[in-house]
């Protein structure tokens, strides 16, 4: 019996809810393949609940330069939403296209500039996830929060780093903090034990870099015997990467709520940044088709204030579009995985 009143509760669901349509704006690459699977496996979930939604996949190529034509192509096969791309080196492209053909998107890297500029709202463009904006606000919270006053910095010189720096920056004073000196470390330097000497003496330090420069430094830093009070910036938070390299384990940096181990266990999937932001992106549409509503702009913002797997989301393209600064937390990892170190909402 229990068995026929589920099947009733799933055909009634089917017929109560529009069919949905996602497109997945994902380049060519090794992390296509992982990413893929994710979204199929979020959206295979949610058929067996009764949401009656379907992804397709757009190649717009990585510095966006198809976006035009496959988010044309997205249109006419009816897809109501977009989500993406994996290359913030794309966003640009991919708003326009998304714009001109009235598809709202929901970006999953890179991030979207705040500031509102009057009479031009965002128009239809969201966020989930983590942003390089609001992991510089988190790391800057939990920072100030346990009484650490004087910061020092440690960039790469990179886009990667310019990007931290300005984030780093702008944030400081907000949270009372002193930047006392920031040191640069370019791609052909390979003594960094000068660079470190540099940093001694600090409350913080802030390293903020891409991945592979990381892993360098956290090589050369194990190697020097120094011991800098040392917080990550969002780059190193890859099961992957961590789970390969030691030398960065027990180490804070940015993430959201999905890696507070009661959420992670839900995931059967190695988190990164990307992930998390798929994962809350595609909770998000969910949230609209349980509320029985259409994939649109409109019901995006009309969503408001909303809890997902990642954290407290206020969606809104006049004003603001995503993650809000206290879901960020702080988290390590180790041979027992992720652990807390600033928990969401803790400070």
């Amino acid at each position: 019996m229990r068995s026929l009143l589920a099947g009733f509760f799933l055909l009634w669901m089917a017929l109560s809810v529009q069919a949905a349509r996602i497109g997945l704006l994902v380049s060519g690459g090794p992390e296509r393949q992982e990413v893929v699977a994710v979204a199929r496996d979020l959206a295979s979930r949610f058929r067996l609940e009764g949401l009656p939604l379907w992804v397709k996949f757009y190649d717009p190529g990585r510095d966006g330069r198809q976006a035009l034509s496959v988010i044309r192509k997205a249109r006419n096969q009816e897809v109501r939403l977009l989500i993406g791309p994996l290359n913030p080196r794309a966003n640009g492209e991919v708003i326009l296209a998304a714009r001109a053909y009235g598809i709202p998107v929901i970006l999953l890297t890179g991030d979207v500039d705040p500031i509102k500029i009057p009479g031009e709202p965002f128009r239809g463009v969201f966020r989930t996830g983590l942003s390089p904006r609001m992991a510089a606000k988190g790391l800057l919270r939990c920072i100030a929060g346990q009484g650490r006053h004087h910061l020092r910095l440690l960039l790469s010189l990179n886009d990667e780093g310019r990007l931290g720096l300005r984030w780093l920056k702008l944030y400081a004073w907000e949270y009372r903090l002193r930047i006392e000196k920031v040191v640069w470390f370019g791609p052909g330097d390979t003594y960094l034990y000068p660079k470190f000497e540099a940093l001694l003496g600090a409350d913080a330090v802030i390293i903020w870099c891409d991945q592979a420069s990381a892993l360098r430094v956290a090589r050369a830093l194990a190697l020097s015997g120094l011991h800098l009070p040392v917080f990550w910036g969002p780059q190193i938070a890859s099961e992957t990467l961590l789970s390969e390299n030691s030398d960065l384990w027990n180490q804070p940096f940015p993430a959201t709520g999905l890696y507070l181990p009661e959420k992670r266990s839900a995931f059967p999937f190695p988190l990164d940044l990307r992930i998390s932001a798929l994962i809350d992106a595609f909770y998000l549409a969910r949230e609209i088709l349980l509320r029985g509503h259409s994939l649109s702009e409109h019901t995006l913002e009309s969503l408001g204030r909303i809890d997902l797997p990642g954290g407290t989301y206020y969606l809104s393209s006049d004003d603001h579009y995503g993650l809000l600064p206290q879901s960020v937390g702080l988290f390590t990892y180790g041979p027992e995985g992720f652990r807390p170190y600033c928990p969401p909402g803790h400070l």
